[in-house]
């Protein structure tokens, strides 16, 4: 067996050699289909890409991370369980309805938009919030005391599902489950400043990227010295991952000292207080330079 290989051809993570070129993985499968014959809803499968082929669509690139990784989504084979989409009905497509057990209602088994090691704390995944599948979980994390900054103590489960699938609507704004070696451990969220309120309040920067950051309750059993810092380290290293992105913005309650504490420590620049139409915010920017990024 070459060094460096895994499998072979006969198996669902094919991969080969260039005999006289390279005796390292040189050439890997497309598309990875695995059927059970005894039942097909157990069937797996994944592409390179998505299941759509039209750049934009939602299906597009929504199985890179699960076929880079060599792993698999389920097939859904009943067309009753298939969103009745214009894009559905001329792709195929393995998302199925919110109420359905798979990959979408599994936050751990969706694609995840980052995924990063952090030491000592283990790997943080970002995966898009799913409004109905999460609603439950987010309802209990935005109704806790400890939220109250979040400002949807009084909010039904239906009202915060409704405000997710608004958010879901936008191209300006994202919602992320953050996971932490697969158990849900936050909700990170992103937002362009200039199509955001936030935008009136302050002089909006070219490259300035907003987000908001809520700890599970589960923050404090079992967590780790600077769990929080360790999620910030995650989701800075995704913003910045995108070279566009040159300063992040964020806009706690002035009230919530602890908040503002905790970005000052990870070297947030406190700004000046602005008046939105829910709180009194404290603004407080972090640059790229900052953190010694070119």
């Amino acid at each position: 067996m070459w060094p460096g290989l895994a499998g072979d051809h006969d198996c669902v993570l094919s991969t080969s050699s260039v005999p006289g070129i390279t005796d390292l993985f040189a050439r890997g499968p497309a598309a990875r289909y695995v059927w059970d014959l005894a039942r097909r809803e157990d069937s797996l499968w994944v592409v390179p890409f998505g299941a759509s082929g039209v750049p934009g669509s939602a299906h597009h690139r929504d199985q890179s991370e699960l076929w880079a990784s060599g792993r698999l989504a389920p097939v859904t084979t009943d067309w009753n369980l298939l969103h009745r989409t214009e894009e559905s009905t001329t792709t195929m497509t393995t998302t199925p309805e919110p109420t359905t057990s798979t990959a979408s209602t599994v936050p751990a088994l969706r694609p995840a938009v980052h995924e990063q090691k952090v030491e000592g704390f283990g790997v943080v995944r970002l995966v898009p919030v799913d409004p109905a599948a999460d609603a439950e979980l987010l309802h209990g994390w935005v109704t806790e005391e400890r939220a109250r900054f979040w400002g949807m103590a009084d909010h039904t489960r239906e009202q915060v599902r409704e405000i997710y699938e608004f958010v879901d609507s936008l191209p300006t704004h994202h919602a992320y489950l953050a996971l932490r070696d697969g158990v849900p451990a936050a909700l990170f969220q992103t937002y362009e400043p200039d199509a955001d309120p936030v935008g009136e309040c302050y002089d909006v920067q070219p490259g300035d990227f907003g987000i908001h950051l809520l700890i599970a309750p589960a923050e404090g059993e079992g967590a780790v010295k600077g769990y929080t810092d360790a999620l910030l380290t995650a989701f800075i290293g995704y913003v910045f991952s995108d070279p566009a992105h040159l300063r992040v913005v964020v806009e706690p309650d002035a009230r919530n000292e602890k908040a503002l504490a905790r970005m000052v420590r990870v070297g947030f620049e406190l700004g000046p207080e602005i008046e939105k139409p829910e709180k009194t915010a404290r603004l407080a920017f972090l640059t790229r330079a900052a953190l010694g990024l070119v």
